[in-house]
């Protein structure tokens, strides 16, 4: 909807106040989900094959792309994964229980990784380098992993199976959740006892994405001697004409909030939180981490450029309407002038006719 706030006659413009009203689904991405064992029984919320199992959060735009998060050795890849529209995800929304988001997400050291599909002898495993590569993105395996602040100290290694069998190699370092050392709260139990199928057995650990730029697989051998610094500050310093527009977007986008967030607080909304209190931060290093993960995630930045375009032409088409809304304003105001003069004029006249 739109309000007209004000309008300017002798410029002939308008200001106008624009209302969006919208649902978001309460996922993020690499979000661990229990999905109810109902959901195929008239539920509604269209899971599928992932009915009663722990699912991760692949993808979120117009569909919501779910993987399995603990699959079998002998069940196809293309079972592991499921595209839920948002209509049926808001018909079954009670049966999508959030269990960990990414901010418990740990660090895990590769030690060995076994395809579980059957390769040809003396064949290296092929990677995954991106949709040109003629390889798929995601194959399941059996993996060895060690925690990362364990490694080097203890013997003991956790073991899993993970649908990044095509990206990862001895070496990486990978992100996880530590369902070992984890307390759970009393309703993720709950869920986990009832919302799961019989035969369901809970993994040690649930790898989510490959931390770019580690070990043997992420961009260069293991024994590649490092680059000089020098080297290093060049690269770091090379941006691109995308990534420049970016960073001034963020630093604007910042200064705003951290403004509004000024006013706010010398209303007495937010009490003693002012702009260098713990929301100004905290809005700091979300943004930082979601900027890393644009770096990291090459897809994930094609999608927020081609949404970025998107709005922009949004705001464009509202541009639009804003200056036909002012036109039509300032139209209907020079009518009413026009009006009240002849009005005065007639007035003029019968009081002089009365004479």
């Amino acid at each position: 909807t739109q309000k007209l706030v004000s309008t300017d006659v002798k410029c002939n413009t308008a200001n106008l106040k624009h209302t969006v009203a919208c649902d978001v689904v309460p996922l993020c991405r690499d979000d661990l989900l229990v999905v109810d064992k109902r959901v195929s029984s008239g539920g509604g919320g269209g899971a599928g094959n992932l009915a009663g199992r722990l699912c991760l959060v692949d993808r979120m735009s117009s569909v919501i792309r779910l993987v399995d998060a603990s699959p079998t050795r002998t069940v196809p890849m293309d079972r592991c994964v499921v595209d839920i529209h948002p209509e049926k995800y808001w018909r079954g929304e009670k049966h999508y229980r959030l269990l960990f988001s990414s901010t418990r997400l740990t660090r895990f050291v590769v030690l060995d990784v076994e395809l579980c599909a059957d390769t040809p002898y003396g064949e290296e495993q092929a990677q995954y380098a991106g949709p040109k590569s003629g390889v798929e993105k995601y194959a399941l395996a059996d993996v060895e992993i060690v925690r990362e602040s364990d490694f080097g100290q203890t013997d003991d290694t956790l073991s899993c199976v993970t649908h990044l069998g095509n990206l990862l190699q001895p070496g990486d370092t990978v992100l996880g959740y530590d369902l070992v050392s984890s307390v759970l709260p009393s309703e993720a139990e709950w869920s986990l006892e009832n919302g799961c199928q019989n035969g369901f057995v809970m993994p040690d650990v649930v790898l989510v994405k490959k931390v770019k730029g580690s070990g043997g697989g992420g961009g260069g051998d293991a024994g590649d001697p490092a680059p000089d610094a020098e080297e290093e500050g060049k690269k770091f310093k090379a941006k691109s004409s995308v990534s420049k527009k970016r960073e001034k977007r963020r630093k604007r986008e910042e200064k705003k909030a951290k403004q509004q967030l000024d006013e706010v607080a010398r209303m007495g909304f937010l009490g003693d939180v002012g702009g260098d209190g713990g929301s100004d931060e905290l809005f700091k290093r979300e943004r930082d981490a979601f900027e890393r993960e644009l770096e990291n995630d090459e897809e994930l930045a094609a999608e927020f450029n081609a949404a970025e375009q998107v709005l922009r032409e949004g705001g464009k088409e509202l541009d639009k309407v804003d200056e036909k809304a002012g036109e039509d304003a300032g139209k209907a105001a020079d009518d009413d002038e026009e009006g009240a003069l002849a009005d005065a004029i007639g007035d003029v006249d019968l009081n002089e006719e009365t004479e």
